[in-house]
């Protein structure tokens, strides 16, 4: 597998199937091979966020069970909130987790929960310290990885929450939020993260205001301000050999360009 190895010979590239989410995974792996793409991250298959079930799928299992073989899935997502107290959400992580480890997957991605911009004060981390007892019970192959999303981010929040934890808890860096939310540097980011990660979330985006309120509005790569080739030549110094993936929101941004649209901006930026 290559993509843009002219520029960034030794990173290892891949997408979510959040911007292709109508298509079940036979049709995202022949996006993915089409571009050279190595990993997928398993995020919605078949318009639904509802793996767990739709991996079993006869268009999805095969597929699944032979890239999982080969190591090009590494993720599957959840959306649960490490620090939240939202018993039933758990069942629906057992339910992931199960499937993860039944087709091999390391990794089962969880969110800090809560808010960015909010403490996480001694009932959070409580929480957390029995989200992660409870899970630690199930003796399970997969582990969960926190991703720099919600409360944690920013680096130094899941930094914080990891090293209260008391063990080296896999990180998914969203070097988007952690640069355009917590205002980071990718550097800083990447050190206080270092060798925590498992895999890395880029996209690109500009600063809009409605009512008052500042947030993020996403653009093709190479059309907002983030600095890629910044996040891209530090992963590439540093010899990084995790999943750089491509975190295209189509399935909660209908207005944003399909897939093919946004990979051929993605190679043309990389490609100078």
């Amino acid at each position: 597998m290559s993509y843009c190895s002219n520029k960034y010979p030794s990173l290892r590239w891949g997408m979510s199937t959040l911007g292709c989410p109508q298509c079940n995974l036979t049709q995202a792996l022949e996006i993915a091979d089409r571009y050279g793409i190595e990993f997928l991250e398993i995020r919605t298959l078949n318009n639904t966020v509802d793996c767990q079930k739709t991996l079993y799928y006869p268009e999805n299992e095969e597929a699944m069970r032979r890239i999982a073989a080969l190591g090009r899935c590494r993720i599957l997502d959840s959306s649960f909130g490490l620090t939240a107290d939202v018993p039933e959400a758990r069942e629906t992580l057992l339910q992931i987790a199960r499937t993860a480890d039944d087709f091999g997957i390391p990794y089962v991605r969880v969110f800090g929960g809560g808010n960015f911009g909010e403490e996480i004060d001694n009932v959070r981390l409580r929480r957390a310290d029995a989200n992660v007892e409870w899970f630690q019970s199930l003796n399970l192959k997969t582990k969960l990885a926190l991703e720099t999303h919600d409360i944690c981010s920013s680096a130094k929040s899941c930094r914080d929450l990891q090293r209260h934890l008391g063990y080296d808890m896999p990180i998914i860096w969203d070097a988007h939020h952690t640069r355009q939310l917590a205002e980071e540097s990718f550097a800083d980011s990447y050190h206080l993260l270092g060798d925590s990660i498992v895999g890395v979330h880029f996209k690109d985006s500009h600063y809009a205001v409605k009512d008052g309120t500042r947030f993020c509005e996403y653009d093709r790569i190479g059309e907002g301000i983030v600095p890629l080739d910044e996040l891209f030549s530090l992963l590439e110094q540093n010899q990084c050999q995790v999943p750089v993936i491509l975190e295209h929101e189509k399935y909660w941004r209908k207005y944003l360009p399909e897939i093919d649209v946004m990979l051929d901006s993605w190679r043309k930026y990389c490609n100078g």
